[in-house]
């Protein structure tokens, strides 16, 4: 404080010009805080993860089945592949071996499938055209067909046609009387 005094005597006038310097320099500082601000927020970000399932219109039962055929006849069996996911999902058809009843010749080897794709069985404009999944012997049909993406809610109709082609006169079909087949297909999506 001394000194203060001591300076106050000597020079009034510095002592007030640099009291003055400090205030406005504090003014400064204080006044430059003003400026423009503005935020946004995004809360409530949300993840979750999607569902992949199916239903199947015959599940638990045969697509198809057909008794004592004879050379020349055909079957027809049809089921409804639906995608009950909230994910779309790549679906596939595969099926265990056919089990033939006699082994040799085997009627699996004999009978002819074909498999479509009739699409959505509620189409009734501008439907898209039936596509062939398959058709050959039931035995050399590959273990697994693709059958394409479904989005969710979409349906597929499947038809199953079976037909015992006709080898011929005087008995050319005889090894096939009163043999069978059985075979097991399974339907699977992923996403």
């Amino acid at each position: 404080m001394s000194r203060l005094t001591s300076l106050w005597k000597a020079s009034p006038r510095k002592v007030l010009v640099a009291c003055a310097g400090l205030m406005v320099a504090a003014a400064l500082v204080v006044g430059s805080g003003a400026n423009f601000n503005s935020t946004s927020a995004n809360p409530s970000n949300v993840f979750s993860a999607g569902t992949i399932s199916h239903s199947n219109s015959k599940a638990g039962a045969a697509i198809l089945t057909a008794s004592n055929l004879v050379p020349g006849n055909s079957a027809v069996g049809t089921v409804d592949i639906k995608n009950t996911g909230s994910a779309s999902g790549v679906f596939a058809l595969s099926h265990l071996a056919p089990v033939d009843t006699p082994a040799t010749p085997g009627l699996s080897k004999k009978l002819i499938l074909t498999i479509m794709d009739l699409g959505d069985p509620t189409c009734v404009t501008s439907c898209p055209a039936a596509v062939q999944v398959y058709t050959g012997t039931i035995f050399a049909m590959p273990t697994t067909t693709a059958l394409g993406s479904f989005a969710p809610s979409a349906t597929h109709r499947y038809q199953f046609t079976m037909n015992f082609p006709d080898g011929g006169l005087n008995g050319a079909d005889n090894a096939y009387q009163g043999a069978s087949t059985t075979v097991e297909y399974d339907w699977s999506s992923t996403s």
